[in-house]
C-alpha cells in the first residue's frame, strides 16, 4: 500500500469516495462537502456529510446542486479535505461537533476518517471483522486503537500476498 503524505505532516492512505466508490490518492485531491437546509424552526440543519472527488474530469462525485435545491431546498457546501486534516483540521471537526448543526455519528466518522492514521483503509475491514467475531474492540464498537488498525491491516496484507502467491 502506498501513503500519501499531506500538509499537516500526517501520513494517511487514500480515501474512498462517497459517491464513486473510487480512490481519492491524495489529500487535495479530495473534497468534504454537506446539504445545508432549513427547519421548520429556521435552524440550519446540515446533513449528507460525505468525502468526494475535488476535481472529477468525467465522473460526477458532487452533489447536483439544482437537483438537492429543487429536493428539499438545500445548499450545497463544502471545503477542500485539506482543511480537515491535521491540529486545525480536528479544531473545525471539534466546532461542527460544537454548534450541534451536523449530525455528531456523521462529523465523528469523517473525524476518524482524516485524523486517524489508517483507520480509513481499515474501516470496512474492521467493521467485516467485528461483525464475524474476529475482533473485539478494546475501546468500542467503531472506535479502534492504533495496534488494532494496524494488526489487521497486516493480517490482511499477508493473507492478499499468500493469496498471490499460492
Amino acid at each position: 500500500m502506498e501513503q500519501e503524505g499531506n500538509p499537516a505532516g500526517q501520513n494517511h492512505l487514500v480515501w474512498r469516495c462517497g459517491s464513486c466508490h473510487g480512490l481519492i490518492t491524495s489529500v487535495e485531491g479530495g473534497w468534504v462537502e454537506w446539504l445545508a437546509t432549513e427547519s421548520q424552526q429556521g435552524d440550519v440543519v446540515l446533513k449528507g456529510l460525505r468525502v468526494v472527488h475535488r476535481f472529477t474530469n468525467s465522473r460526477r462525485c458532487h452533489y447536483d446542486f439544482r437537483q438537492e435545491f429543487e429536493q428539499d431546498g438545500s445548499i450545497v457546501e463544502g471545503l477542500p479535505l485539506e482543511r480537515f486534516v491535521g491540529p486545525d483540521g480536528l479544531m473545525l471537526l471539534l466546532f461542527f461537533l460544537a454548534a450541534g448543526q451536523m449530525p455528531k455519528d456523521d462529523v465523528l466518522e469523517l473525524a476518524k476518517r482524516v485524523q486517524i492514521p489508517g483507520y480509513e483503509q481499515a474501516r470496512e475491514l474492521l467493521q467485516n471483522a467485528q461483525h464475524e467475531g474476529r475482533i473485539t474492540p478494546a475501546i468500542a464498537d467503531g472506535y479502534y486503537l492504533q495496534v488494532e488498525i494496524q494488526e489487521l491491516l497486516r493480517c490482511t496484507s499477508e493473507r492478499t500476498n499468500r493469496v498471490r502467491q499460492g
